[in-house]
């Protein structure tokens, strides 16, 4: 479970520190579009699935589903905290994370036995 909870890490930071660059780049009117977060989000969840694939031994499926729901309860719970309103969009947007990271432990946990 502790090695888990280091990958959470990754995606947790990754969408933390994403949203700063691009207030930066927000700043130097250089736009930049939400289907483009919403890109590099899934592939920050794909590549957190890989890596849990590549380390589970069984069942990673099961492992990469429950690492994109805690990340997306993470996610969740700050967006409580900070205010965001509640919509349709955001549950499709929490469920397509869930479906990234589960895609990407079943593709690493099938690299790994490729090798």
């Amino acid at each position: 479970m502790k090695k888990y909870l280091k990958i959470i890490l990754v995606p947790t930071i990754s969408i933390i520190i994403i949203p700063l660059l691009f207030s930066i780049f927000n700043l130097f009117s250089i736009a930049v579009y939400p289907l483009f977060y919403l890109m590099v989000t899934v592939i920050t969840m794909f590549v957190t699935g890989l890596l849990t694939g590549f380390i589970s031994k069984e069942k990673a499926y099961q492992k990469g589903l429950l690492v994109g729901v805690m990340t997306s309860l993470i996610m969740f719970i700050l967006s409580l905290i900070l205010a965001a309103h509640l919509s349709i969009y955001m549950l499709i947007y929490y469920l397509i994370l869930i479906a990234s990271s589960t895609l990407g432990a079943m593709i690493g946990v099938n690299k790994k036995d490729a090798k």
